[in-house]
């Protein structure tokens, strides 16, 4: 079961993405037009032709399955994505995230999911479980302890605008220190598609 997200992402780099997963897709067409003629596909018919078919159809999923034939913008997200979430050890066992808690990625008196200067293209991608698990847990139980804190600020000093306005330049900087460590998925989506354009398949 895949989960769908929408990020806030720069327009180039939505752009050199698709143009990534273009250029993918074309290579995968060549490579069955190339394994189709080898197999004689043209000249093979019945049980024959469907055993070919169906030998191509495996090696065409598992190239995909393994990131060499990234013809989508998941699978081409996907070694980034995973890479990042390795790079920060959150491939692991999770303890389950508690009903009705925050979910992963809002921050208590943030901007919202589609904040950030020139953040105006929007990704839509849907993730396997194998990503999306890590992710929403690492997410969440990374920022409990400064989610707890800030939500300790504003019990201090309140949550409407007006708070900011009255609690002293210490408090401030404070709360400016516990929200710029709290990570949000999109984040991680974004450093993910920065890698997966900086160095594209076929690119060390």
């Amino acid at each position: 079961m895949g989960h769908t997200m929408v990020i806030a992402v720069p327009p180039a780099d939505l752009d050199r993405l698709d143009d990534l997963v273009a250029e993918q897709q074309a290579d995968e067409l060549r490579w069955q037009a190339g394994v189709e003629r080898a197999a004689g596909t043209l000249t093979l018919r019945g049980a024959a032709l469907r055993g070919a078919r169906e030998r191509i159809r495996i090696e065409r999923d598992r190239l995909r399955e393994t990131g060499h034939h990234r013809v989508t913008r998941r699978r081409a997200l996907a070694p980034a994505l995973r890479a990042e979430l390795e790079g920060r050890g959150w491939i692991r066992p999770w303890a389950a995230i508690p009903d009705g808690a925050r979910q992963a990625g809002q921050t208590l008196g943030g901007t919202g999911p589609f904040g950030g200067a020139g953040l105006t293209a929007r990704l839509c991608v849907t993730l396997p479980n194998s990503l999306w698990a890590p992710l929403h847990h690492g997410v969440y139980w990374s920022n409990l302890p400064h989610i707890q804190a800030l939500e300790a600020w504003s019990d201090r000093w309140g949550t409407r605008p007006t708070s900011k306005r009255t609690a002293p330049r210490e408090a401030l900087d404070e709360r400016e220190v516990i929200v710029a460590l709290i990570i949000t998925t999109g984040q991680i989506l974004r450093t993910a598609l920065e890698n997966t354009i900086k160095s594209p398949p076929g690119v060390p």
